[in-house]
C-alpha cells in the first residue's frame, strides 16, 4: 500500500505542476493583451469635423494610451433640442462603450453620423484603426 500511495502522490504532484504551468501561460497572454490595449492610441487631443444636417460639427477627442477619455463638441449648428442633443448622446455612448458601434439617435441620424465620422477621424489621427472600434467594445 505504501508504494501505491507514493506513486499516486507523485502522479498528483505532476498533474498539479502541469496545471499550474498552463495557468502561467494564460497569465502571460492576459498581460500581453493588456499591454496591447494600453498602447492602442497615441495620447493627446485631436480635432476633426464632419458635416451634420445644418453644417459642420467640430469635435475634440482626448485619448490616453488605452481609451477615449473625453469628447468635446467645439462647434455645431445642429437643430436645438434635437440635433445638438443627439451629438451629446452619441458622444457619451462612444466614450462609455469605447466603440464606434453605437446607435444613432432617431430623427437626428445626420447629426449622429457627423459625430461618429468626426470621432473616427480623431481615432485615425491618434494612430488606431477605427475598424477595430466598429467591431465592438474595446
Amino acid at each position: 500500500m505504501s508504494k501505491l500511495k507514493k506513486t499516486l502522490t507523485a502522479i498528483v504532484c505532476v498533474m498539479l505542476t502541469l496545471s499550474l504551468a498552463g495557468c502561467s501561460e494564460g497569465a502571460k497572454g492576459s498581460a500581453n493583451q493588456a499591454k496591447e490595449k494600453k498602447q492602442l492610441y497615441t495620447p493627446g487631443d485631436y480635432i476633426a469635423q464632419a458635416e451634420g444636417k445644418d453644417g459642420p460639427v467640430k469635435v475634440k477627442v482626448t485619448f490616453s494610451k488605452s481609451e477615449i477619455t473625453a469628447i468635446d463638441i467645439l462647434e455645431q449648428t445642429e437643430t436645438p433640442g434635437l440635433g445638438d442633443e443627439a451629438l451629446k448622446t452619441v458622444a457619451e455612448q462612444i466614450k462609455g462603450q469605447q466603440s464606434l458601434s453605437v446607435d444613432t439617435v432617431s430623427g437626428a441620424t445626420l447629426s449622429s453620423q457627423a459625430m461618429l465620422t468626426a470621432v473616427e477621424d480623431c481615432v485615425e489621427q491618434a494612430g488606431a484603426d477605427p475598424e477595430q472600434l466598429k467591431e465592438g467594445k474595446q
